[in-house]
């Protein structure tokens, strides 16, 4: 497996995509050819545009997969704010490659992931599922909160018996901190409201680590009284609004965070979690954050609608010190394994929550620039992708994660 990165902070999209194509074209041996591309936009750019770049120098038949970014971090820059755009090349003959699409997702998740494994075989060699999705299903107003796509149906349908041995790893596209629709490049064209899925097999391994960053406010569990879908009402029998109002002290968790433009950032600084486990080890504690508050505070707005009556949920705050330290222990710890195993890592894909980033978290510096700085230092082409939420395997399945960053590297 060979594998270059090329990227661009081009304003004009068609500009972004060739410009990023003949970077990486650039670093490719001579006698290798492209055989897949993965291909990442921030919302600045238009997406047709800059498939169309891309699509100048690749011609027409190399699968471009990817999709919308809140930004991007590559070996020389971190962007989080304004136009970017990087492709991901791949070639060589000891690996290869299935992609399988789904339309309409917002309409149905589940069906779409039963959809996506359908298409896919059964290869012998398989290493990982990487899966794609735009989101939002509808986007944020000055009135109401974004509705957002659930990742939870989308991995139980693509994770088939038939692939359940397979790590899933990937991503919920978002293209900018508003939540406006995204878009994804899904193999020979641009679409909206759709997924993909792309195995992977051949003569490499997968290695990954989660990077976390949330701390308990108690050791409290509440119990999920009253929930529709991603609306939370009620924890203990309690208004949720207001309890949260009386526990934190304040109401100052409800405000909207805002950019350096002044543009809403409908993320706050609490969480919530679902425990795995008994204790409250945060490697067993999957995270879910609040896009806002519903008018009339009768409601919080979550990420996923994977919370039920009757569940256990810890009540997290936001850490941006821990969050820096789990970015740089975890990443220590992986590269130290890859190494310890004789092995070379041949491409970093960091699946980074856009809350993470430094305007919206609070922390001092990029995380993202620790992962990559870690990465690149080890001689593995890297990039990461600011995403709504990433997924991963933990315990033993796979989840949906918010304001996490997933590392993946696939090694020879």
């Amino acid at each position: 497996m060979h594998v270059v990165i090329g990227n661009s902070t081009a304003v004009q999209a068609f500009q972004a995509g060739v410009q990023a194509v003949t970077a990486a074209l650039k670093d490719l041996p001579t006698q290798l050819t492209p055989r897949l591309a993965l291909a990442f936009c921030s919302g600045d750019l238009d997406a047709h545009g800059f498939y169309a770049g891309i699509r100048q120098l690749l011609g027409d038949w190399v699968p471009v997969v990817g999709g919308s970014a809140m930004g991007l971090c590559w070996a020389q820059q971190c962007v989080t704010e304004g136009p970017c755009a990087a492709v991901v090349i791949l070639a060589g003959d000891d690996w290869e490659w299935q992609l399988a699409t789904s339309q309409d997702i917002y309409r149905d998740p589940h069906l779409s992931g039963e959809v996506l494994a359908g298409q896919l075989p059964s290869l012998p060699d398989s290493r990982c599922l990487l899966v794609l999705f735009d989101s939002i299903r509808f986007a944020a107003t000055a009135q109401n909160p974004p509705v957002l796509v659930p990742s939870g149906p989308m991995i139980s349908g693509v994770h088939h018996p038939r692939l359940k041995h397979l790590p899933l790893f990937g991503a919920g596209l978002i293209g900018d901190p508003q939540f406006n629709l995204t878009w994804q490049f899904s193999g020979d064209g641009v679409s909206r409201h759709s997924a993909s899925a792309l195995q992977l097999a051949g003569q490499f391994q997968v290695a990954s680590c989660i990077m976390h960053g949330c701390v308990p406010l108690s050791d409290r569990r509440f119990t999920v009284t009253d929930v529709f879908g991603q609306y939370l009402y009620q924890l203990d029998q309690e208004p949720i609004v207001p309890l949260l109002d009386r526990l934190t002290g304040s109401k100052e968790w409800r405000h909207l965070k805002h950019s350096p433009s002044g543009a809403p950032l409908p993320v706050t600084t609490l969480a919530l979690a679902r425990p795995l486990g008994d204790d409250s080890d945060e490697q067993q504690l999957v995270t879910r954050l609040m896009t806002g508050v519903m008018p009339g505070d009768e409601a919080v707005m979550l990420f996923e609608a994977d919370f039920f009556k009757g569940q256990q949920v810890m009540l997290m705050s936001r850490d941006p010190q821990l969050m820096m330290q789990s970015a740089r222990d975890n990443t220590s710890r992986l590269l130290a394994q890859i190494k310890e195993n004789g092995q070379q890592g041949r491409l970093a894909l960091y699946f980074d929550c856009g809350g993470r980033m430094s305007a919206i978290s609070g922390s001092d510096g990029e995380e993202a620039e620790i992962v990559r700085d870690l990465c690149v230092g080890a001689g593995i082409p890297f990039l990461a992708i600011y995403t709504g939420v990433e997924i991963a395997p933990l315990q033993g399945a796979s989840y949906g994660l918010d304001w996490s960053g997933v590392l993946v590297i696939l090694t020879q």
